[in-house]
């Protein structure tokens, strides 16, 4: 029983409460790990890392291209790069920059016989130019990695200290662009992780801030179109708001801060936890309406929808939590602070809002209780539309199921690098000019490792490995690619007068003649890159074009098929990795994860109102209306070509876990009614009636929230507003108009009293 004493202390409370949590968020930070997306207890991820302790990462680099309209071949823009390359290599963090100018080739001197290197590009020598391009453009190794093949670009590649902060590497990216632009180039390009992270986390505040205030807009032109009443705006509100408070507040003291996923969750709490409040305040406005005093109409809304919201809060909790078993860190978090976040709300509703309602006056709230409902008129008429067509709309609803069913039989499983932007942000741009004037972004990693008792540098082994490289070059587009062949081959080169014909794997007494070179303090560093003799492992690295993971998967096949044709794997074990082949190993396994998680979902829901109801058949009429819209959403996107990615793969679970409140708030008022001694007919339709309002003003209130993510940058926000909204409006259609027919065909009760259907 509330009091006006219980109503001060739990206002109190909640004030303290919410200003300790805004006192927290004060320090929350924004942050976007790449690596965060990689699987957790993944053998693929534990054997990259391990691989990346023995050579480098692979996402540690930048690629800054400078343009000249004239030709790359001109000296005073020749002059200006070697500038630009002697700078960047003394901005702090970068261990390595390397540019046309930097570029040498291996000679062995004709009198003493030792090996040097001497540079290919004699920049500052215009009389040599013509011999430079020659020799600039006859290598594979240069072209598409540090010159454009139209002959207008150069590129200078860097790489930076590992695993820098997101402070140090923002720091580092506004350097590296600040070098480049004041340099005065006709064009210029920069990509690299550290400058894709401080543009994501740009980004990620930027529409933090609209979602919220997009979300409260929407929400309040909701609310004041079902209660014309500030106070029906206010209440509801402060719910959602101060329950977002509170969770964002928790995850600060536990020392999590906000990433891409966590974006997202303000908007969907504040719309999610937004309908038990409008379910009590509806219910509360019908009971006035009905001539109950203020005190009594409280007491019995609250205490008759007490356990159906409950149920719902519930089952959209479950449906979150069960994102909590994925494998992939930004997931699991998300599925965990958002069901805390729809917990809270529900807890503040029958807490907060019964001590506002109690102490507040809210007169406007009252007068508006004893106006017309339209809505009561509208719903008549369609209830009976769905009974005197009956038929027509069961065999409706099973043709637009087999469709359905046949759109996901269209499904595919794809994603790229940077799947989260739209193709015309810049940043999207600068990787299609990577691919199409050279290697690409996307890093190739390839592990080597030789069988027992082979000797790396064994000449059968290194043919091998070149077999490799080669079939990596012509068939797979690797370009920039690098393995110890490659060394071997280049020094071989540079052994025989840098002829182009000794760019091969020599006779094995010449390789124990490289190897001894290969102790050369400058070409051991480089080696050890691509060689790790404790562990007797080799890496062949490289660039590709972000063509996919379907791409990737079909040429790894074809990789393998040619190891094995050729019978290389006697001498070897090899095994693709890298960080972009984990996101395309974590996307393959979003299927089932993702179908395993909805059927827990749906089974545990279902579960859930069959011992509550104490009724197996709660778990049917539970399932049935909400599992429609699921199958039609995912022959939506059959149809249309959105693919299953990261994104995509959460919103069945978490539309599920919203529609069923329909459901539950369908089937509490329908058994309310049947306990109060009704007959079936005459309950589903005052069922209907009375929380059919209820279910399309929530509805509404959902779509318009989900809306506001449509207008998200990351296309990856942008699909679950778009496809949840579907879900939902499909949804409380499918409620609608199923939920009544099942409940009749299924549902046994004797009635007590008889009553009239319409």
């Amino acid at each position: 029983m509330m009091t006006y004493k219980k109503a001060v202390a739990i206002i109190a409370g909640v004030v303290l409460l919410t200003l300790g949590s805004i006192a927290l968020i004060s320090t929350l930070k924004f942050d976007y790990d790449f690596e965060a997306f990689f699987p957790q207890d993944d053998p693929e991820t534990d054997f990259y890392l391990e691989f990346r302790d023995a050579f480098e990462t692979d996402n540690d680099f930048f690629i800054v291209v400078v343009e000249n309209k004239e030709g790359i071949f001109k000296e005073d823009f020749l002059v200006k790069v070697d500038s630009l390359n002697r700078t960047l290599k003394k901005v702090d963090h970068v261990v390595e920059a390397i540019g046309p100018t930097d570029l040498t080739e291996f000679v062995r001197d004709p009198l003493l016989g030792s090996v040097f290197t001497r540079p290919v590009l004699r920049f500052n020598e215009p009389e040599n130019y013509q011999i430079d391009s020659t020799a600039v453009y006859s290598n594979k190794s240069f072209v598409g990695v540090f010159v454009s093949e139209d002959a207008k670009s150069v590129a200078i590649n860097l790489k930076h200290e590992e695993r820098l902060s997101k402070l140090k590497c923002d720091q580092l990216s506004i350097n590296i662009e600040e070098q480049v632009k004041a340099m005065g180039f006709d064009g210029y390009h920069v990509i690299g992780r550290a400058l894709g992270q401080r543009i994501y986390v740009e980004m990620m505040i930027k529409e933090l801030i609209t979602f919220i205030s997009l979300s409260l807009i929407i929400t309040i032109v909701f609310l004041f179109i079902a209660f014309r009443s500030g106070w029906g705006i206010i209440i509801p509100t402060l719910v959602v708001m101060i329950s977002i408070l509170w969770t964002l507040g928790f995850m600060r003291l536990i020392g999590k801060n906000i990433d891409l996923m966590i974006t997202v969750l303000p908007t969907i709490i504040f719309v999610v936890g937004m309908s038990d409040s409008v379910h009590v305040l509806t219910k509360y406005l019908q009971e006035l309406r009905s001539g109950k005093d203020k005190f009594e109409a409280l007491r019995y809304a609250f205490k008759s929808i007490r356990l159906a919201t409950f149920l719902t809060a519930l089952t959209t909790s479950i449906g979150f939590l069960t994102l909590t078993l994925s494998n992939i860190k930004p997931i699991s978090d998300f599925g965990i602070y958002t069901a805390m976040g729809v917990m809270l709300a529900y807890g503040l509703t029958f807490t907060m809002l019964p001590a506002v309602l109690f102490l507040a006056k809210p007169k406007r709230l009252y007068a508006f209780s004893s106006s017309d409902d339209f809505w009561t008129k509208k719903l008549h008429r369609a209830l009976a539309w769905i009974f005197r067509f009956r038929n027509r709309v069961l065999i409706g609803g099973v043709a637009v199921l087999a469709l359905g069913f046949y759109g996901i039989s269209l499904l595919i499983v794809d994603n790229v690098m940077l799947e989260d932007l739209r193709d015309d942000h810049f940043l999207k741009q600068e990787f299609r000019y990577m691919e199409k004037h050279y290697s690409g972004v996307r890093p190739f990693e390839m592990a080597v490792l030789p069988k027992e008792g082979v000797d790396i540098y064994d000449r059968d082994f290194l043919v091998a490995v070149d077999s490799i490289d080669s079939f990596l070059e012509t068939s797979y587009g690797v370009g920039n690619l690098m393995s110890i062949s490659r060394i071997v081959k280049n020094l071989h080169k540079g052994l025989n007068g840098g002829q182009s014909d000794f760019f091969i794997v020599p006779e094995q007494h010449e390789i124990e003649q490289i190897k001894k070179i290969l102790k050369r303090k400058d070409i051991k560093e480089l080696s050890q890159l691509f060689v790790n003799v404790e562990q007797r492992t080799l890496r062949i690295s490289g660039k590709v074009g972000d063509l996919g993971r379907i791409h990737f998967e079909g040429l790894n096949g074809q990789l393998d098929q040619y190891i094995q044709r050729n019978q290389l794997d006697r001498l070897l074990d090899y095994k693709v990795t890298g960080t972009a082949h984990l996101i395309d190993v974590n996307n393959r396994a979003l299927v089932d994860n993702m179908v395993l998680d909805l059927l827990l979902s749906v089974f545990m829901v279902g579960l859930v109102m069959a011992i509550i109801y104490k009724s197996p058949r709660m778990l049917f009429l539970t399932i049935i209306p909400n599992v429609i819209p699921l199958i039609l959403v995912g022959g939506i996107m059959g149809f249309s070509g959105i693919p299953i990615k990261v994104s995509t793969s959460i919103v069945f679970n978490i539309a599920f876990g919203i529609a069923v409140d329909d459901t539950i708030h369908f089937l509490a008022r329908l058994r309310t009614l049947l306990a109060d001694g009704y007959t079936l007919p005459y309950a589903v339709k005052r069922t209907f009636l009375t929380t059919g309002k209820a279910m399309i003003i929530t509805t509404l209130i959902l779509c318009g929230g989900f809306m506001t993510l449509i207008a998200s940058s990351f296309l990856g926000t942008f699909y679950i507003g778009y496809l949840i909204t579907i879900t939902l409006i499909i949804g409380v259609v499918t409620e609608l108009l199923f939920a009544p027919l099942i409940v009749l065909y299924f549902y046994k009760h004797k009635p007590k009293v008889e009553q009239s259907l319409i």
